[in-house]
């Protein structure tokens, strides 16, 4: 998955969010930073948080190391592809002598089967959790994904709030900055020749119905839920997490081919998505006939790349079951259930 760019890759990865997203509008100009109240050369708010692993991560203590604080969720689109940049970015070569430590932060927990469902080798290997919005609010996040870069002493380099088409073209410089490797005055020069685009009015409003549409799934009012999603979707088709949870909602009420085209959608987007390949093995799945095979294949497929993920083993429960091999579904079934325990104990 990747769209190209003449200066750098920017690789877009998406799947099914249960995060709720904040929405907001700030441009970036010259010396304003878009998380207004952070100041370059200013100390950055001291952050001590537990990781998925439910050990804790302080800032602090990570002082002599560049920081970059991705303020977002996992499941949010633009987070997810804030991230992906990032690590595209890292790979440059002007960067390989620093330092760098990237950090997520999110309000959602993310347990360690999240970050194995969802292509770890994407996500920041620090991960913290601010279940109480303190850092959030300590940073003044108004707007998913907000980056900001810290210097090795703790100082505030940059901070951008919202995924802008010159993202990692200005993290990049944020990041050579940090490092010694470029002036501040060159680094306001090509902010002031080159400044961001804000988000439109319609993502915005794209971003809030999304939002609507899952608080309305949430509460079991899957009807309204789906026409804000197709509403969200008008607004912009890529929105591909939408499309991913508008499928899980039509798989709900058996509208396979509907949801078939939902998790089609997705996988042309992002051939790797789990959660998508795994939809449509349910849809094969209670389609019966000869396409219970297929959906065999499908589970197992995703098993191989993931074999921690409960509701893929409910699945090869549910295909047993069908096959008439009731000790095969049962084991299945058992598994899916000490998984889903696990889980539960890790949060």
């Amino acid at each position: 998955m990747g769209v190209e760019r003449s200066r750098r890759c920017c690789v877009s990865g998406r799947f099914a969010p249960v995060a709720a997203a904040m929405v907001g509008v700030c441009v970036l100009a010259g010396d304003a930073l878009a998380i207004t109240h952070l100041r370059r050369g200013s100390e950055s708010p001291p952050i001590v948080l537990r990781d998925v692993g439910g050990d804790e991560v302080s800032t602090a203590k990570l002082r002599g190391h560049i920081l970059v604080l991705v303020f977002g969720e996992v499941y949010q689109d633009k987070t997810w592809q804030a991230c992906v940049e990032l690590g595209v970015v890292l790979r440059d070569e002007r960067l390989k002598e620093q330092s760098i430590v990237p950090v997520l932060i999110t309000t959602v927990r993310v347990t360690a089967e999240d970050v194995r469902a969802y292509a770890a080798e994407n996500l920041p290997s620090k991960i913290l959790h601010d279940g109480d919005r303190r850092a959030f609010g300590a940073y003044e996040v108004a707007v998913m994904p907000s980056v900001v870069v810290v210097d090795k002493e703790g100082r505030v380099v940059h901070a951008i709030a919202g995924l802008s088409g010159r993202f990692g073209d200005v993290i990049t410089d944020a990041l050579l900055v940090a490092g010694g490797k470029l002036s501040v005055e060159r680094f306001e020069q090509l902010l002031a020749g080159q400044p961001t685009t804000a988000p439109s009015e319609e993502s915005v409003r794209g971003d809030r119905m999304a939002l609507l549409a899952r608080q309305l799934a949430g509460r079991g009012l899957d009807e309204m839920a789906m026409e804000k999603y197709e509403e969200a979707l008008k607004l912009d088709g890529r929105r591909v997490s939408a499309h991913q949870e508008l499928g899980m909602l039509l798989l709900k009420h058996r509208r396979l081919s509907e949801a078939e085209k939902e998790f089609q959608t997705v996988l042309g987007e992002d051939p790797r998505s789990l959660q998508a390949t795994l939809g449509l093995g349910y849809v094969q799945t209670l389609r019966g006939g000869a396409e219970v095979a297929e959906a065999e294949r499908t589970v197992r497929d995703v098993l191989e790349r993931n074999p921690s993920l409960a509701r893929a083993h409910y699945l090869l429960g549910l295909i047993h079951e069908q096959k008439g091999k009731a000790e095969d579904a049962a084991a299945s079934f058992k598994k899916a259930a000490q998984l889903l325990l696990e889980r539960s104990q890790q949060e």
